[in-house]
């Protein structure tokens, strides 16, 4: 757009005639607006055949390859032979918008094409699988996935004998690009935890384990999550830390995001970094009581817990927001220990009890 003298604005082109934009413009453009809204991209895909063909051709955009109940196995293979560069999978065969029924040999076909082209998949996303009892995947090795950045599991994922041979090329072919982990399924959360696999832990810089309830056994993993990012952690048994053991995450994490796990790892330690924080139903809080948690550049700290003195251990400057939640809170005598908090919670901008 640009402006007259008297202030009206034109557009740079006339009507019709978006044509005449360069190919590197709009590549640039494109990217720009998938980088920020990458669901964008079918939308995009569908005005013409030349920005189609342009978004296709732009580096760093993935191309997503569905894969659901009802997807046929040509579908697929036209799909990969279309695509020379990588692209991203998912399956979920309770896809809402799928609605024909179960077709287990179709889908084995299907699947069986993309497994095919392991090697070029970016971006593995199992957010539903057939159940054992419709569907057995045979046991069979994958392909080294040597261009896999990111692996995301659901919670009902079954893949029985399919599990092992994945999860041994997830930790020995895609490593150091793999930067994204999501996990919701306990069994593939034991498999990486092995001591011969914690270096798939190395390079990641999101980390998601959302389990439905505790692990049995601790999971050893904080001292290998070396560039980690953003973690999100629900569930997951961590062992009791000693106070000089090396966590190199404390330094990198920017959002922590915490339900039902151990926090003894945090006591005495600053995060320079960390800017987001809820803690929900913290385990092993005591810790905290004994030595402060220092988060110096922290804007947002969300605490739901019932007992909530702790939260005066954790040492930051005034907050942007403080969201503090306790089981015990009753509306009409108010919470004695959110008034013991007063010094702590006045600094802050906003403050939302409930």
């Amino acid at each position: 757009m640009s402006s007259t003298p008297s202030g009206s604005v034109h557009p740079l082109l006339p009507p019709g005639k978006a044509h005449l934009i360069p190919v590197e413009i709009l590549s640039e453009i494109f990217l720009l607006v998938l980088l920020d809204r990458p669901l964008d991209k079918v939308t995009l895909e569908v005005v013409c055949q030349r920005w189609h063909a342009i978004i296709l051709l732009i580096p760093g955009i993935t191309s997503r390859l569905w894969i659901r109940k009802a997807t046929k196995k040509e579908v697929v293979q036209a799909f990969i032979q279309r695509r020379k560069t990588r692209f991203a999978v998912i399956v979920d065969v309770n896809d809402e918008e799928d609605g024909k029924d179960f077709n287990a040999d179709g889908f084995h076909a299907s699947f069986i094409v993309a497994c095919q082209a392991a090697p070029r998949w970016q971006f593995l996303n199992i957010r539903s699988f057939p159940p054992p009892g419709e569907y057995k995947v045979p046991g069979t090795t994958v392909k080294p996935l040597e261009s896999l950045r990111g692996f995301m599991m659901g919670e009902h994922c079954d893949l029985g004998s399919f599990l092992e041979p994945l999860m041994t090329a997830i930790t020995t072919t895609s490593l150091p690009r793999l930067t994204k982990l999501v996990l919701s399924d306990s069994r593939a959360v034991l498999f990486l935890v092995q001591p011969t696999c914690l270096h798939c832990f190395f390079s990641l810089t999101t980390l998601t384990i959302k389990l439905l309830k505790k692990m049995e056994s601790p999971a050893d993993i904080l001292p290998h999550l070396r560039r980690l990012e953003s973690f999100h952690a629900q569930h997951l048994h961590l062992p009791i830390y000693p106070p000089d053991a090396s966590l190199p995450l404390i330094q990198t994490l920017t959002k922590l995001v915490l339900k039902s796990v151990s926090v003894q790892w945090m006591a005495g330690k600053v995060f320079p970094a960390l800017q987001d924080c809820p803690i929900r139903f913290p385990h092993h809080i005591d810790a905290i009581r004994f030595e402060p948690v220092e988060m110096p550049a922290c804007a947002s700290l969300a605490y739901d817990s019932n007992d909530l003195d702790p939260l005066r251990h954790f040492h930051h400057p005034p907050l942007g927001e403080l969201v503090v939640r306790s089981g015990q809170w009753n509306v009409r005598r108010g919470n004695p220990q959110f008034v013991a908090m007063c010094p702590t919670v006045l600094p802050v901008h906003r403050v939302y009890p409930s």
